[in-house]
C-alpha cells in the first residue's frame, strides 16, 4: 500500500480544501500550521510531501517566509495560494522557487489535484537535474585535462580550473575573449571560431597556443561539436592536454639520435619500436630483459611471437588504429622466452616520416605483474575483511547463542562462496559434539553426523588439541577422511575449532564442492572467523553469568532490606519505651541509640533509592512540584521552613520527593534544629524552573563547592554521613534534564549557610498567537 500524501498548509484557516484532496485518487492527509515557524519546523522533519502557501500571512511575510522555506526545504514543492488580482505576487513567488501558484477563489479540486501532481513531477525533475549538474559540474572542475567550449563567433563561453592553469590566468578571466588571441602560428583557420575546423565532426588535433603570460604551450586539442534542437552549430566543446613537455623530449630525441639511445637504454621502462610490419626494429635494453631475451634476439620478430595465442586479434585491431593515427594505453599479457606469463602496461603511440607517412609504432611498456598481483592480494584481503566484519557484526548484534551461530555460518558460507557448513557444540561432558545448524548437509548423513564422538580420530584432532583440521583431496588421504567427505557430497572440508576461555566449545564445518584445496588466505580466514564466533560465544556466557550475578545481587540486596527493617522497627520500638521508662543521663544515650538507627535507616533508604535509579526505566512525566515541596515540608514538621514561588508541573518521577528530602535532611543535619530554611521557585528561561534551596547553617568552604556533589570528594564532612543522599541528588537532577549547584546564601560569606540551586524542565502549553508568551505555566 502506498504512504499517504502528506500537504502542508501554511496559512489561513483550511476551508474545503481537505475536502478537494479526497477526491485526487490517492489517499491524502492535509496537515494544517497556521503559524509559519511551525510549518518551517515540520517541513525541515523530511515527511511532508507538497507545502501549501498563503502568500497573505500575517505581517505580509509571505514572499520573504517563502525564501526561508526554500532554503530550508529545498527538495518539497511548494504551491502559493493566492487572492484574486494577486498575479505579480504569484509571478514572483514563481520566480522565488514556487512550483505553481493556485487562486484561492478561483481553485476546485480537479485544478488542486492537478498542480499539486505537476509540482511533485517538476520537483522530482528539478532535483534530478540538480544533483545530475552538480555531479557533472564537479566532475569537469577537478579534471587533470583542460575543458574549454567556444560559441561559433569564437568567444569563450566556459572553462575549468585546468584551462586556466593552462594558459596562466583564473579561468573566470577567460571567459568572453575570443579563442583566436590564444592560438599561436600563421595558419591560423580563417573561421570565427578556430577551434571549430569541421563544425560537425569531433576532432583531434595538435595546437600551439598562446598563454597570458606570452609563453606558448603545445597542447593535444579533442574537439566536439555543439548543436541545438534542430541541429544547428552553436560552437565546440574542447578536451586540451598540454603536451609540450612531451614534444620537446621528442624534438630533442629527433636531433640527437645518441642522446636517445642513451636515455632510453637506460630508462626503467621498455621501449619497444615496432615498424609498419608489425616487426620490431628496436628494443631498449629493459624491453628485452623483461622478455627474457637479448635486444639482438628481438630484432625483426613479430609483435604477434611475444604475445599468446588469446592476445593476437585484440593487438591486430591496436595496430591498425595505430596506423589511423590513434595513441592509446591498455594493459596486455606478453610471454617470456620460458613460457611464463607477464602482465604489463603499454602506452603505444604511431610515428611517421617528414611527410607525414605512417612508419610504425613507438611502445612504452611497464611490467606490471608485481602490481597486479599485489592489487589481487589487496582485493582478496578486502573480501575477508568484509567476511569477518559481518561475521563480527553478528556477533557484536546476536541476541542468542542459536542466532549467533546459525546467521556467522550463513555468512561465511554466503561470502566465501562455500557449499555445506554445519556447526557443533559440545556438551556438559565434552564426549560428544550435537549439530545446532547446517546449511547444504546431504539428507543421507544427517542422521550418523547429528552426534559425534569427538575422541575418535580425526574429530579429537579439532575438538581435543582445538586445532583446526583441513580434509582435501590428496594422495595420502586417509579412508576415513575419504569417507568423511564422501558423506557431506563435498571435494574440500575446513574443520575449525571454537574457542571461548581457552576451552574449545565447539567447531565450525565450511566445505566446498569446486575446491579441491583451501588457499592460505581462505585458511587464514576461517580460523579467524573460528575465533570471532568463540569470542561471541565467550561473550554470551559472560552475559549470562553477568545477569546470575545481578540477579543473585538484588536477591540478596532485596532480604537484606527487608531484614534490617524489621530489625529496625523492632529497635525503635525498644527505644521509645526505654526513653519514657528512663530520665537523665540514660535516656540520652538512648536517644543517641535511636538517632543511630535512624541514621541506619536512612542510609539503607538512599541504597535502595540509588538502586531504582540505576534499575528502573526513566519514564519522566508532568509532576505538580508545589504539591512535592510541601509534602516534604510537612515530614519536618519541628523545622522553621518557608516555601514561596509559582505554581508549575514540571518533568519528573516519583523520586523527586528525594531530591527536597535529601536537601532538608542535610541541612537539618549540620544546622541543627534550629535552623531556618528557605525553598522558592521561580522562572528561569522560559523553559526551566529554578529551585533555590537556602538554610542559616554552617555553609560550605569554598574549596569544595565544585567537588560537593562527587561522591568520594568531600572530606570536610567526614564523621556527619555517608555522602548518599547528596549523590542522589545531583543523579535525579541530571536524570531529569536539569542542574545543580551549591553557592553561599550570602555571597561571600560562607559561614552565614548555603545556598543549592537547582533547574527543573516546565511543563510546556502551547497558547494562541493572541497571547503575549508563546508558552505558559499551569
Amino acid at each position: 500500500m502506498s504512504e499517504p500524501l502528506r500537504v502542508l498548509l501554511i496559512g489561513e484557516s483550511p476551508g474545503n480544501l481537505g475536502e478537494m484532496l479526497r477526491t485526487c485518487g490517492r489517499k491524502a492527509e492535509l496537515i494544517h500550521r497556521e503559524r509559519p515557524r511551525d510549518g518551517l519546523a515540520l517541513a525541515s522533519g523530511g515527511e511532508i510531501d507538497v507545502v501549501l502557501l498563503d502568500l497573505d500571512l500575517a505581517d505580509g511575510e509571505g514572499t520573504a517566509f517563502l525564501d526561508r522555506l526554500r532554503r530550508t526545504a529545498p527538495d518539497i514543492p511548494v504551491i502559493v495560494l493566492t487572492a484574486a488580482g494577486e498575479d505579480r505576487a504569484a509571478f514572483h513567488a514563481m520566480q522565488s522557487g514556487a512550483q505553481d501558484y493556485l487562486v484561492r477563489e478561483k481553485t476546485d479540486a480537479e485544478l488542486l489535484c492537478r498542480a499539486i501532481r505537476y509540482a511533485q513531477e517538476r520537483m522530482r525533475a528539478e532535483v534530478l537535474l540538480r544533483h545530475s549538474e552538480a555531479m557533472y559540474r564537479r566532475l569537469i572542475e577537478n579534471l587533470n585535462e583542460g575543458i574549454i567550449a567556444v560559441d561559433e563567433a569564437g568567444l569563450i563561453t566556459f572553462a575549468n580550473p585546468r584551462m586556466g592553469e593552462i594558459f596562466g590566468c583564473p579561468a573566470r578571466r577567460l571567459v568572453g575573449l575570443p579563442i583566436a588571441g590564444f592560438i599561436a602560428g600563421e595558419n591560423i583557420p580563417a573561421a570565427p571560431n578556430p577551434f571549430c575546423r569541421q563544425t560537425d565532426q569531433r576532432q583531434e588535433f595538435e595546437q600551439d597556443l598562446i598563454r597570458c603570460d606570452g609563453g606558448q604551450v603545445h597542447a593535444l586539442v579533442a574537439t566536439s561539436p555543439i548543436v541545438d534542437a534542430a541541429g544547428a552549430p552553436l560552437g565546440c566543446l574542447a578536451g586540451v592536454l598540454d603536451i609540450t613537455g612531451r614534444k620537446q623530449a621528442e624534438e630533442a630525441l629527433r636531433q640527437s639520435e645518441q642522446r636517445y639511445r642513451l636515455v632510453v637504454e637506460s630508462l626503467s621502462e621498455g621501449i619497444w619500436v615496432i615498424d609498419r610490419n608489425a616487426c620490431t626494429s628496436f628494443v631498449n635494453p629493459r624491453m628485452a630483459e623483461m622478455l627474457g631475451y637479448s635486444p639482438g634476439e628481438m630484432i625483426g620478430r613479430s609483435v604477434h611471437s611475444f604475445l599468446p595465442a588469446s592476445g593476437w586479434a585484440a593487438m591486430q585491431d591496436r595496430l591498425k588504429r595505430r596506423r589511423d593515427g590513434t595513441r592509446e594505453q591498455y594493459e596486455c599479457k606478453f610471454t617470456r622466452k620460458g613460457g611464463e606469463t607477464i602482465t604489463v602496461l603499454v602506452i603505444s603511440s604511431p610515428f611517421v616520416d617528414d611527410a607525414g607517412e605512417f612508419q610504425g609504432s613507438i611502445v612504452g611498456v611497464m611490467d606490471i605483474t608485481e602490481r597486479k598481483r599485489v592489487e589481487e592480494e589487496i582485493r582478496v584481503r578486502n573480501e575477508q575483511l568484509m567476511v569477518l566484519n559481518q561475521v563480527i557484526s553478528v556477533s557484536a548484534t546476536s541476541l542468542s547463542l542459536a542466532e549467533l551461530l546459525e546467521e556467522s555460518l550463513e555468512k561465511t558460507l554466503n561470502l566465501m562462496g562455500f557449499h555445506v557448513g554445519i556447526v557443533y557444540m559440545l556438551d556438559a561432558e565434552r564426549k560428544q559434539a550435537t549439530l545446532q545448524h547446517q546449511r547444504g548437509m546431504p539428507p543421507s548423513c544427517m542422521a550418523s553426523n547429528r552426534i559425534i564422538k569427538v575422541h575418535h580420530w580425526p574429530f579429537n584432532f579439532t575438538f581435543i588439541a582445538g586445532q583446526p583440521r583441513y580434509i582435501e583431496r590428496q594422495a595420502d588421504l586417509s579412508s576415513i577422511e575419504a569417507t568423511i567427505l564422501e558423506e557431506f557430497g563435498v571435494s574440500a572440508l575446513a574443520c575449525i575449532p571454537l574457542i571461548a576461555e581457552s576451552v574449545v566449545v565447539g567447531a565450525v564445518y565450511a566445505g566446498s564442492r569446486e575446491k579441491m584445496s583451501f588457499s592460505r588466505e581462505e585458511r587464514t580466514l576461517l580460523e579467524s572467523i573460528g575465533k570471532e564466533i568463540g569470542s561471541g560465544i565467550l561473550k554470551g556466557m559472560l552475559h549470562k553469568r553477568l545477569e546470575a550475578a545481578n540477579r543473585e545481587a538484588n536477591l540478596y540486596l532485596d532480604i537484606m532490606t527487608h531484614d534490617i527493617k524489621n530489625a529496625e522497627n523492632v529497635s525503635n520500638l525498644y527505644t521509645d519505651l526505654l526513653i519514657g521508662m528512663l530520665e537523665g543521663e540514660t535516656a540520652q544515650y538512648v536517644r543517641r541509640i535511636q538517632s543511630s538507627i535512624q541514621k541506619s535507616a536512612g542510609i539503607l533508604r538512599n541504597v535502595t533509592t540509588i538502586r531504582r535509579i540505576h534499575h528502573d526505566a526513566s519514564d519522566l512525566g508532568p509532576i505538580d512540584l508545589d504539591a512535592v515541596i510541601r509534602g516534604e515540608i510537612e515530614a519536618f514538621p519541628g523545622i522553621d521552613i518557608e516555601f514561596s514561588g509559582i505554581r508549575c508541573p514540571v518533568w519528573a518521577d516519583d523520586l523527586l520527593c528525594e531530591v527536597f528530602s535529601n536537601l532538608i535532611r542535610s541541612a537539618v543535619r549540620f544546622g541543627g534544629s534550629d535552623i531556618r530554611i528557605v525553598i522558592r521557585v521561580e522562572d528561569y528561561d522560559g523553559e526551566n524552573v529554578l529551585v533555590s534551596i537556602e538554610d542559616t547553617g554552617p555553609g560550605i568552604p569554598d574549596s569544595v563547592k565544585e567537588s560537593f556533589f562527587h561522591r568520594n570528594d568531600r572530606g570536610w564532612t567526614e564523621g556527619c554521613g555517608d555522602g548518599l543522599g547528596l549523590f542522589i541528588v545531583s543523579t535525579l537532577i541530571e536524570r531529569y534534564g536539569g542542574t545543580i549547584r551549591v553557592e553561599d546564601r550570602v555571597e561571600g560569606r560562607p559561614d552565614l549557610g548555603a545556598a543549592f540551586r537547582f533547574t527543573l524542565r516546565e511543563v510546556l502549553h502551547a497558547v494562541d498567537d493572541d497571547d503575549d508568551g508563546d508558552e505558559e505555566c499551569g
